[in-house]
């Protein structure tokens, strides 16, 4: 493992768009097959992740301030603190998440998200 401040030029465009609040900007990160996974949930394809994003990424005003940057054999995580407008009552405060990316051809082609215990509040 390494860790890295330098990012792929896509990861810092998915960046950008969240503190953006750039549903546009946001979509055009993924391949058009690509796979996320939010918190157990499945999503396939940019129509299904534009769906999921407008409403819980973009929508809620998501904001992303990356604590840890990890690259491990061309894969990448982040540990980012994130906030929004959306329901916190079943949140920790503060909520670190954890962000893992897998990239091809320049696009975003899985990314899987998970709290981070070790950082979050319990």
């Amino acid at each position: 493992m390494n860790n890295k401040t330098e990012l792929p030029g896509v990861i810092n465009t998915f960046i950008k768009a969240i503190n953006k609040h750039d549903g546009e900007a946001f979509i055009s990160c993924f391949a058009k097959d690509a796979l996320c996974n939010d918190f157990q949930r499945n999503f396939l394809g940019t129509d299904e992740i534009k769906k999921w994003s407008d409403k819980e990424m973009i929508g809620d005003k998501v904001t992303f301030k990356a604590d840890k940057v990890v690259e491990h054999y061309g894969e990448y995580f982040i540990t980012a603190l994130t906030d929004g407008n959306y329901d916190k009552s079943k949140a920790p405060d503060p909520t670190y998440l954890d962000y893992f990316f897998t990239l091809r051809e320049d696009k975003i082609v899985r990314l899987i998200i998970t709290k981070n215990k070790e950082k979050s509040a319990k």
